[in-house]
């Protein structure tokens, strides 16, 4: 049996509370960034973040661990060519490619690739910095990265690529924050 290193440890922690634990959460986006996002209708609802893009929220659960602070496990399906715009993510971020290629382009802060990361890989991580720096993952790959990052992602293949993310964010704030986007509190009437 493979041991987990205390390095690791915080990459999959979040991963593993998202899959153990049964919830609901908010809307994907801010309210006036997506007005595709609404409550769920079915099992699990999917939202259309972009034309070709799409997410579901599979879970959603309060952090015992970081108070104040919700865990949620989602899915992204980006069809072959179909990109999202400039956005962020309010909290920690582990993304791991499922099937196809994702490709994922930093604007603004740092991120760490690491290859084989489904495979047990650790490192060495990859870090980008500097803007415009551009990845394709492939299956087995992951990306993490903190809420100070912008960045875009696309399908960078010829089938669609699915990415399953681990989000540990402030309880309350939307999954998906657009680049140009500011959360101040609604004008009082």
């Amino acid at each position: 049996m493979r041991r987990i290193t205390p390095r690791l440890a915080p990459l999959i922690a979040p991963l593993i509370a998202g899959f153990v634990m049964v919830g609901a959460g908010p809307a994907f986006c801010a309210p006036e960034a997506s007005p595709a996002a609404s409550p769920a209708t079915g099992p699990i609802a999917v939202t259309v973040l972009a034309p070709g893009v799409t997410a579901e929220v599979l879970a959603a659960a309060p952090s015992a661990v970081a108070p104040g602070q919700t865990v949620y496990v989602a899915r992204f399906v980006f069809q072959p060519g179909a990109g999202i715009f400039p956005h962020s993510h309010p909290g920690t971020t582990v993304l791991g490619v499922l099937s196809g290629s994702f490709g994922w382009t930093l604007k603004a802060g740092k991120a760490h690739v690491i290859r084989g990361a489904g495979a047990g890989a650790t490192g060495p991580a990859e870090e980008l910095t500097e803007a415009g720096a551009d990845v394709v993952l492939k299956p087995g790959d992951a990306i993490f990265y903190e809420s100070d990052v912008v960045h875009t992602a696309r399908g960078a293949g010829d089938t669609e690529a699915v990415v399953l993310g681990s989000l540990v964010l402030k309880t309350g704030a939307p999954l998906l924050m657009p680049a140009n986007m500011k959360m101040d509190a609604p004008a009082s009437n």
